[in-house]
C-alpha cells in the first residue's frame, strides 16, 4: 500500500491488440474476437487500416474453428500459408467468389492504398471502391471538406425553401388585404 508521498505504480495502459493477445494466450479467442472487433469498428469510423488486428481477429476465428471467418480476415492481409489455404478455401465454399458477396463477408473499411500491395489488388479485382464511415444516426453526415471541395453559397434546396417562404408570406399579407382592408 503506498503512504501519502509515494504516488500509486501505474500500470501502462494495454492497446487493445495487446490484450487481445492475451485474451488468445490464455485461451479465450471469443473474448480476443469481441475486442478486435470493436478495435475494427474504432479504426472504420477513422478510415484506418490495421493488418495486425485482421491477423489476430482471423487467429481468434482460427482458434473457434471457424475456417471461413478466419479467411475473411485474412484475405485482407498477406499472411500465407497452410492455414490460411485452408481459411480461404473455407471462406469460398461458404461465401462464394461473387465479388459482392466477397466484398459483403471481408468488409474492408480504408482507403485502398492503406492496404498492402497483395490485398490491393485484390480489392481491385472485387471492385472495391471505399466509403468513408457515416453513422446509422446522421446517414447524411458528411465528413468536413477542405479546400476546393467546400461549398460556395446556397444549396438548390435551400434557394427553394426561401422561394416558398416567400410566396407563403405573399400569400398570407394578399389574403389579409382582400379581407379585411379591401373590404372597406
Amino acid at each position: 500500500m503506498p503512504t501519502q508521498d509515494q504516488a500509486p505504480e501505474r500500470r501502462p495502459r494495454q492497446s487493445a491488440l495487446d490484450r487481445a493477445r492475451l485474451d488468445l494466450a490464455a485461451g479465450r479467442p471469443d473474448l480476443a474476437r469481441d475486442r478486435l472487433t470493436g478495435y475494427l469498428y474504432t479504426l472504420h469510423r477513422r478510415g484506418d487500416f490495421s493488418q495486425d488486428a485482421y491477423l489476430l481477429l482471423g487467429e481468434a476465428h482460427f482458434a473457434m474453428r471457424d475456417y471461413a471467418r478466419a479467411g475473411a480476415a485474412w484475405l485482407l492481409t498477406e499472411r500465407s500459408g497452410e492455414d490460411t489455404e485452408r481459411a480461404v478455401a473455407e471462406f469460398h465454399k461458404r461465401f462464394g467468389r461473387d465479388p459482392a458477396n466477397v466484398l459483403q463477408q471481408v468488409k474492408p473499411r480504408a482507403p485502398s492504398e492503406d492496404y498492402p500491395p497483395a490485398v490491393q489488388e485484390r480489392l481491385k479485382g472485387w471492385g472495391y471502391r471505399y466509403r468513408p464511415y457515416r453513422p446509422r444516426s446522421n446517414p447524411h453526415a458528411m465528413h468536413e471538406l477542405t479546400g476546393e471541395e467546400k461549398q460556395q453559397g446556397l444549396r438548390g434546396i435551400e434557394i427553394g425553401c426561401g422561394l416558398a417562404l416567400l410566396a407563403g408570406t405573399v400569400m398570407f399579407v394578399f389574403w389579409i388585404y382582400v379581407n379585411f382592408f379591401a373590404r372597406r
